[in-house]
């Protein structure tokens, strides 16, 4: 079926490889006779600001050359995915790169034709229309996506888009307004290019064109968009459009309280040049200020389009009176709340047109409405009255009453703060009173559970029903601040308030909790959710460090003179902790120790912590420096005591003779040879190192006693 039918395969949207021609041919009758949708003489959703395709035409067909060259007849009718009316404003078209704006700006709606799949698919839409002097200006606004087949096609094959006028008699209008575009020209005809898609895309951003039909004034005109895919299958065009109607016409504005005309030319143009009748450039925008024009001068204003068109319009510049404003209403229904608005304005020429505004949000467009308030009281009821004719207006507003005793009430917080009053404030009546005898619109409560009754009076005399009224007051609530109270000095404590909804302290934060690094009093003030409010505060103490300026005995050790002791003042409940930088530990206010040295360790570093009874800690470093003592004597016989001579230094030995008879670092054991040797005097050399010093070097002498 899809083989032999192509137009019924478009509406499924498959590609028609081949085709009967014999089959299309019998059928090409069928479609002949399917009606076309009749159009409407009224521009109304010229714009689709309806939403929809009322007053549209709209058309299907295929236009396939890939094999056999074929072409169905036109489908009248709306085919959704071949037109659709764009609704998000804020959408992007995404063949674009996210560029082009699916809605243009200030529109609701646009109406797309096609879309991005492919099948040699053309689609159209036409809206045809009576021109008078409200439409002589046609204005369009178009945007075109076209993908590019690469030169892989003829120019009669490339994706394509159109805007055609047509009389009553369907010939084309001749002149610039008409467009058609293919691929090969959007290369050259101001069309962005986006290279990020499977294939270019060439696109072109909304472009406004002007049509003037004023030759074809009582005339019926239609306007046809069209856009097509290839006619080979494989590439898509598709565009965007809106349209709509104004007057061909330079609107002027000169009223009595202006010193400055204001001339407006017609949209749909991109270029303007405006002239006085002497020739004189006045400006090249849409909108131009004329100050103190002469009664009667007259302007001119030459308008390009974007495709070229060309229009010259002129306007002659005269002062016209504002129109008079002035109203009166009815009575306002004591039960309905409803009035009649009588506009009393006068004008001394033209036709005027109305906005009133009813104080609440409300407007309305008649001449005399009818409007029933939803609440009661004064209001500011505005009327503003423009004369078409030269777009001069005037403004007033009156105070006018309404009643409905159903409306009348008060405000107030159901429940109040202890020891302040909370405040009742009557609405909805021209005058009140209350059960105190009042008719002050505010009544002023300070003691709880008072049951209070109200009236509202209109000026006409109006009342409403009693309305009674229990005030309570806010149940007590506490205000609390968590967090300790002292904290050591350098330090920080962290303090967090409870209890209320928003929190002031008098440190200017906002925040519940706040972190305090200073002694002295914090105070919150507090406020919970029925608007009342409390204050706390608290004391914060710093609590000074313990002192760790500790003495130490001496400064040095050796290997002879190893033993330090370690003092400090002693602080009531302050603990000490000694490390002394050899693995071993210490704890009291004064200690002892001794130390087992080795020359590879040129220093120990010795660290007193203290701590307070409230946990405050503070530490203190001093260092004991590793120096050389070397013994003029040594005795290697075994007995444990100085066996060794120069253990952990760098040593060489030599006899009288200046022989060496010992190297290393783990100390002489007064052999040679594997033998000990004879009790006499030997020379040695020492290299060294101290801490913060350069390398040393000791010589002298030792007596080797066996």
């Amino acid at each position: 079926l899809y083989e032999n039918f192509p137009f019924f395969c478009f509406i499924c949207r498959s590609v028609v490889k081949r085709i009967h021609l014999k089959i299309l041919n019998c059928l090409v009758i069928l479609f002949f006779a399917y009606p076309a949708i009749a159009t409407q003489p009224s521009c109304v959703n010229i714009g689709f600001e309806l939403g929809n395709f009322t007053n549209w035409t709209g058309y299907t067909w295929i236009y396939n050359t890939r094999y056999i060259p074929y072409i169905t007849p036109k489908l009248a009718g709306i085919l959704p995915g071949r037109q659709t009316i764009m609704s998000d404003t804020t959408a992007y078209d995404i063949k674009t790169g996210g560029k082009l704006r699916k809605v243009p700006s200030g529109y609701k709606y646009s109406a797309r034709l096609g879309d991005a799949i492919v099948g040699a698919l053309f689609e159209s839409l036409s809206y045809t229309f009576k021109v008078d002097t409200t439409n002589a200006m046609l204005i369009w606004k178009f945007a075109v996506v076209l993908q590019d087949p690469l030169g892989n096609h003829l120019k009669d094959e490339e994706p394509r888009f159109g805007v055609e006028l047509r009389d009553e008699k369907g010939n084309s209008i001749p002149g610039c307004a008409n467009y058609d575009v293919r691929l090969s020209d959007a290369k050259i005809t101001g069309f962005n290019k986006n290279s990020n898609d499977t294939l270019p895309i060439y696109w072109r951003d909304w472009t406004t064109v002007g049509a003037n039909l004023v030759p074809y004034m009582g005339q019926t005109v239609t306007i046809e968009f069209m856009a097509g895919d290839c006619s080979r299958e494989g590439h898509y065009g598709y565009a965007y459009f809106v349209a709509g109607v104004q007057p061909m016409t330079i609107n002027v504005k000169y009223c009595t309280s202006d010193s400055i005309a204001t001339l407006s030319a017609p949209e749909g143009f991109n270029k303007f040049i405006w002239k006085n009748n002497k020739g004189v450039n006045l400006g090249t925008e849409r909108i131009i200020k004329v100050e103190k024009p002469v009664e009667g001068e007259i302007f001119y204003c030459s308008m390009t389009s974007a495709t070229g068109c060309i229009v010259d319009l002129e306007a002659k510049v005269i002062k016209y009176e504002e129109p008079k404003v002035d109203y009166t209403s009815s009575m306002i229904d004591c039960v309905s709340n409803k009035g009649k608005f009588i506009n009393l304005s006068t004008a001394s020429e033209g036709t005027m047109t109305y906005k009133w505004d009813f104080g609440d949000g409300n407007t309305s467009n008649e001449e005399n409405p009818t409007y029933t308030f939803r609440t009661s009281g004064m209001h500011q009821v505005s009327l503003e009255v423009f004369n078409s004719a030269h777009f001069c207006s005037s403004k007033m507003s009156k105070s006018v009453e309404s009643f409905s005793p159903p409306l009348v009430g008060l405000t107030y917080d159901s429940v109040y703060c202890k020891g302040d009053p909370t405040l009742l404030k009557a609405y909805g009546a021209h005058h009140y009173l209350w059960s105190n005898g009042s008719d002050n619109p505010v009544y002023s409560v300070l003691n709880p559970g008072v049951k209070i009754w109200l009236l509202g009076y209109s000026s006409t005399g109006c009342v409403s029903d009693t309305i009674f009224h229990t005030v309570y007051e806010t149940p007590d609530w506490n205000l609390n601040i968590d967090g300790k109270t002292l904290y050591c000095f350098g330090q920080s404590t962290e303090l967090k308030a409870s209890g209320a909804v928003a929190y002031k302290w008098n440190t200017d934060e906002t925040t519940n909790s706040i972190i305090v690094k200073s002694p002295g009093t914090y105070k919150v003030n507090g406020t919970n959710e029925h608007n009342c409010q409390k204050s706390s505060s608290i004391s914060i103490i710093e609590d000074p460090l313990p002192l760790v300026n500790f003495i130490i005995s001496d400064t040095t050790v050796d290997t002879r003179h190893n033993r330090l002791s370690c003092s400090i003042p002693e602080q009531l409940g302050v603990t000490y902790y000694w490390d002394m930088g050899d693995g071993s530990y210490k704890s009291g206010a004064s200690i002892n120790h001794t130390y087992s040295v080795s020359y590879s360790i040129p220093e120990y570093t010795i660290k007193l912590t203290a701590t307070n009874a409230n946990g405050c800690i503070q530490s203190a470093s001093k260092s004991v420096d590793v120096v050389l003592f070397v013994s003029n004597v040594f005795t290697p016989n075994g007995d444990g005591v100085n066996d060794k001579f120069m253990v952990g230094v760098d040593l060489k030995v030599f006899d009288r003779n200046g022989a060496l008879i010992y190297k290393g670092t783990d100390g002489w054991d007064g052999r040679f040879n594997g033998k000990l040797a004879e009790s006499d005097t030997y020379f040695y050399l020492i290299n060294y190192t101290e801490r913060n010093k350069p390398p040393l070097v000791r010589k002298g002498f030792v007596t080797l006693i066996k």
